[in-house]
């Protein structure tokens, strides 16, 4: 039997939360870790058509792309739409899992999927987002307060290795100190000398948690004055995360043919062009989704083209006078490939439930 967290396990394998943006949200939307799964059913967005086909064939998880809460939630009501969709979804038991932004930037994930279709060749990151730096953290406790702190610090996410969090080391010891006359010491008097028995906690934890962990930490900590240490740890096998990709195509196409070429690798989209088209297309970046913010880098790498969604006049304008030619195959027209990507993976991964594919969806897209 295969439970939800495990399906969520093999996804963050694939696209550890970690890469997410800040502003993002990712993870469990709906639903409980340790239910047992009937059917997957992975989609871009969770819509009542969706959940409609995940009851029909018996899917209780729905991986999507698009986060289902996107925004904290004041009230959950059946008088707005999402009120109905979560509803639905708890009256049928269905759980949801959303990785959006991390799944974009992780390799194999939406970017490499979307190159993989235009048939790249030479493929590389795009926009550095972050790197796997690793910290230690280092902090000493009275006895009694360790369990409190090492849990604090596990639940901000430090710990966590492989398939293991929480994980920590510690040594016991004494420390000393004497508070000054302003000083409001937990242990011992202010002016003296004292002496506690202590708990040297170590933990590790990610770039994107370490400002967490330490908040979490002082927060759990019962001394007025907390000392601690960070190190960096040198990792030689540490990556670099990257948002959108950057490829050549295997033999270069002039613009009626590529754009041929870019219809048949996105069925779904359509498709526009702006800016200036040269004479020959070959090199190609991409962002799948909104990636207009970008127009400026891939100009600045002189690729031939630049395929994303999203593109308003003011980015087409910008993209002619920079001598770019921009492809705006839309943001469903870039993301739909995902729910196909997604049950692939997940298929690859030897699960032993059904994983089905919903692209049914958004129609009014090319109204």
């Amino acid at each position: 039997m295969t439970t939800v967290q495990q399906v969520i396990t093999l996804m963050e394998q694939l696209a550890p939360r970690s890469y997410a943006e800040s502003w993002d949200n990712v993870g469990l939307m709906v639903g409980d870790r340790n239910a047992i799964v009937t059917g997957v059913l992975t989609t871009l967005d969770v819509t009542a058509e969706a959940i409609s086909y995940a009851i029909e064939h018996d899917c209780n998880l729905i991986v999507s792309h698009h986060p289902l809460i996107f925004k904290g939630l004041k009230q959950l009501s059946c008088d707005t739409a999402q009120g109905r969709v979560i509803n639905q979804l708890i009256q049928h038991n269905i759980a949801v899992y959303s990785a959006h932004t991390n799944l974009d930037i992780a390799p194999g994930g939406l970017n490499d999927m979307l190159a993989e279709r235009l048939g790249l060749i030479d493929i590389k990151g795009f926009i550095k987002t972050g790197e796997d730096t690793l910290y230690k953290i280092t902090t000493f406790v009275p006895e009694n307060a360790a369990d409190a702190v090492r849990h604090a610090m596990g639940v901000a996410g430090a710990g966590k290795i492989g398939n293991y969090e929480h994980c920590s080391f510690s040594l016991h010891g004494e420390g000393r100190f004497i508070g000054n006359e302003a000083s409001h010491p937990v242990i011992g008097e202010a002016g003296v000398l004292t002496v506690a028995p202590e708990v040297q906690v170590n933990a590790i934890v990610d770039g994107t948690h370490l400002s967490q962990v330490i908040e979490s930490m002082k927060a759990a900590h019962p001394y007025e004055e907390v000392a601690y240490e960070v190190v960096s740890l040198v990792d030689p096998t540490a990556s670099t995360q990257y948002l959108g990709r950057v490829g050549r195509l295997p033999n270069a196409l002039n613009l009626d043919t590529f754009r041929e070429w870019v219809q048949e690798a996105l069925p779904l989209a359509n498709i526009r062009f702006a800016g200036i088209a040269p004479k020959e297309i070959q090199s190609i970046a991409l962002c799948s989704g909104a990636g207009a913010e970008f127009i400026k880098d891939a100009a600045r790498l002189h690729v031939d083209a630049y395929v994303t969604g999203d593109v308003k006049y003011h980015d087409a304008q910008l993209a002619k006078e920079l001598g770019l030619l921009v492809v705006d195959a839309g943001h469903f027209g870039t993301e739909s490939i995902v729910a196909d990507g997604l049950r692939d993976y997940l298929l690859g991964t030897g699960l032993s439930i059904p994983v089905k594919a919903f692209t049914e969806q958004n129609d009014f897209f090319f109204l």
